[in-house]
């Protein structure tokens, strides 16, 4: 109790001497602390005082214009009577929001920004695969500590009159000269801007983090463009030819290789052995390029919306995942709606959880019919930092293929390349892997451990081509990465000069001409079906035809705007899109029987396809589920049965994520 009257205590002193400061120097006392906060935030953003420091002088509109919008916000105190509560409450949120993205930059290279916190529900899974226990205590404790002292501080706040006018001059003038500073970053600045707002970390390193924050709560969706009209989208219309030449409709199979890359481009780099033997040799016989990815070192939803959607992110709000704004609302044009007019079935596979990203209803936004996440798979092993590893792709690709007549298109996301790497590095043997870079000695463990990784998904290929080799079906598979792992790579280090950039492969178990040819994420669906004389879906059309043309990115913007945000002019003043009936796993998940011991109260359910994550219900309610490898049934304990009373009670099996977040429930089965 005494350290908690020494906190009391220190607060009230606190607040009195902040209290006489302000009601003295009311204006002069905000704006220091305004430019205090500043400097708490970009040294937190930069891990440097000095890079905090270097940015006033460097950039000093854009410090401005950050400076500014925290005036405004801070200025906002002095409408209240606690105003030393207030001043107190809204710098430490603008700093712990610059604390917060230091934490961020120091396990991933995407700054934080606005959409993140709508991501926060996914995050809460796999936070323990980047942060320590300790760590994660640390920031719980000291966020507590906060609280308390906020909590303290508003108790123990004297109350003055607010001056009404004063604060009604010191926030419009805030707002005035944050606008007029933002401006100057606009006006005759919109090209260099653009540039730079397309590497989300230069934009923050360039602009602050304050203006980028605030530009990403309010940047979103696609701005229509100024030529949009329905006359001007009939007229791109007339542009795109129906065509289609198939002489043969293959199984597609893509599959996005989690932070995959060639590490041989990299400067510096000494391998004894190639870690991706399978897909550098596949490049000297297969169609092979180079692929330019929305994001690095994270974003992998972003990289997918791209290659399935064929729409560019380049258009939307800066760090904006489509999969978390407009997808919530919109279906809209895919490759697997592309092919399903041509009798595909379209599955998805994720060895990860089902509601990351909210694919589990983004899936039937995109078309999919199908979608098996690691929910519904077995014999999961994971590798050192908890990612589930690749191999298990392999056979629930050929289930999928097995489980649908006619053609498929599958899109498969593989996990087990996921950072972060320094956790890995106790459990191998560094040495042994023979990798050395010399450009970054400090990550030189991490990143073996990560090449230990690439080595492992290299074998997933190797197993897959040879399943798909071995099976009487014409099939094409496209391998790709989603973004380069979250190391800290400069382009300089490069030799393609580009962090934006990956490799992709088409490899198929029939003749395919080579034609090497470096792309964009949201070109690649397109270029594939182009090597079969596929032609379906107005996207596909438009970027087979198209993208040698002058005006194409308008072109692209202008489909992309009516089709998400606009009239529907394209097609015919309507969206012809609606949300599929995804179904969560490919075979369906059934009860064969139901055995109850009276002594044991043990109620074991036997049916097909259960795994882990299986969860048996009674009469709705979940039970502590026990899965068996062995045997594939399930046991829990079920005193309820012993009650005469329960004889016709319904037993369910419900897939569930391990938050318990429901997938999908089997057909209730009655004890008799």
């Amino acid at each position: 109790m005494q350290a908690f009257h020494k906190i009391g205590g220190f607060f009230r002193a606190a607040g009195k001497r902040l209290g006489e400061a302000l009601e003295k120097h009311p204006v002069l006392f905000t704006a220091a602390v305004a430019f205090l906060v500043m400097l708490v935030i970009e040294t937190a953003s930069r891990h440097s005082p000095f890079s905090a420091v270097a940015f006033i002088f460097v950039h000093p509109v854009n410090f401005l214009a950050n400076y500014f919008i925290v005036l405004t916000t801070v200025s906002l105190a002095h409408l209240f009577k606690k105003r030393v509560f207030w001043l107190t409450f809204f710098s430490t949120v603008w700093m712990s929001l610059g604390i917060v993205n230091g934490i961020v930059l120091a396990n991933r290279v995407t700054p934080f920004g606005t959409i993140d916190i709508a991501l926060l529900p996914s995050v809460r899974s796999i936070i323990t695969q980047y942060l320590e226990i300790w760590q994660i205590i640390l920031i719980v404790l000291v966020f507590l500590i906060v609280v308390a002292g906020l909590a303290v501080l508003f108790a123990r706040c004297p109350k003055v009159r607010p001056s009404y006018r004063m604060a009604a001059i010191l926030i419009s003038g805030s707002v005035l000269l944050s606008a007029g500073a933002y401006s100057l970053t606009v006006v005759g600045h919109r090209e260099e801007r653009a540039n730079v707002f397309s590497n989300i970390a230069n934009a923050y390193k360039t602009y602050g983090f304050v203006y980028c924050f605030a530009t990403g709560a309010v940047d979103r969706g696609i701005p229509e463009p100024e030529f949009y009209s329905r006359a001007s989208v009939n007229w791109l219309m007339g542009n795109i030819r129906e065509t289609n030449s198939a002489s043969i409709r293959p199984n597609i199979i893509m599959v996005q290789l989690e932070s995959f890359f060639d590490v041989s481009h990299l400067d510096n780099m000494v391998m004894e052995t190639d870690p991706i033997p399978t897909f550098n040799a596949l490049k000297k016989t297969c169609s092979t390029g180079f692929l330019t990815v929305p994001s690095v070192g994270a974003g992998t939803a972003n990289t997918e919306f791209e290659v399935l959607s064929g729409m560019s992110l380049a258009f939307f709000g800066m760090g904006e995942y489509p999969y978390k704004t407009i997808l919530k609302e919109e279906a809209c044009e895919s490759v697997c709606r592309d092919l399903a007019g041509l009798g595909y079935t379209s599955t998805a596979i994720h060895n990860n959880t089902g509601t990351f990203y909210g694919r589990d209803t983004v899936f039937a936004q995109l078309g999919f019919d199908y979608f098996i996440p690691i929910e519904y798979m077995r014999d999961i092993e994971y590798n050192p930092i908890g990612w589930a590893r690749d191999q298990v792709l392999t056979g629930e690709i050929i289930k999928a293929m097995d489980a649908t007549d006619g053609q498929d298109f599958i899109f498969t996301i593989t996990v087990q390349g996921h950072g972060k790497y320094q956790r890995g590095v106790d459990s191998i043997d560094v040495e042994s892997l023979g990798v050395t870079w010399d450009d970054e000695p400090d990550e030189q463990d991490a990143f073996a451990y990560y090449t230990s990784q690439l080595t492992e998904t290299d074998n997933f290929i190797r197993d897959l081509i040879d399943a798909l080799d071995r099976r009487d079906e014409p099939t094409v598979l496209v391998l790709y990465g989603d973004h380069l792992p979250s190391f800290s790579i400069g382009a300089e280090q490069l030799e393609n000069g580009d962090i934006f950039q990956t490799e992709y492969v088409i490899w198929s178990n029939f003749r395919m001409k080579k034609d090497d040819e470096d792309l964009y994420a949201y070109q690649l669906s397109a270029r594939v079906l182009e090597e079969l004389g596929l032609s379906p879906g107005l996207l596909t059309r438009y970027h087979q035809q198209m993208w040698d043309t002058p005006d194409y990115l308008d072109g692209l913007k202008l489909l992309e705007y009516d089709m998400l945000y606009g009239s529907f002019y394209c097609y015919g003043g309507a969206n012809p899109y609606t949300a599929t009936d995804l179904h969560m796993g490919v075979v369906p998940i059934t009860i064969s029987g139901c055995d109850f011991d009276p002594e044991t109260e043990l109620l074991t359910v036997h049916g097909n396809n259960f795994t882990p994550w299986s969860v048996i219900t009674l009469d709705g309610d979940e039970l502590e589920t026990t899965f068996d490898p062995e045997t594939g049934d399930l046991t829990a304990v079920a005193e309820e049965l012993a009650d005469p009373e329960r004889a016709g009670a319904t037993i369910t099996v419900r897939q569930e994520t391990a938050k318990r977040e429901p997938l999908s429930e089997s057909v209730g089965f009655i004890m008799k």
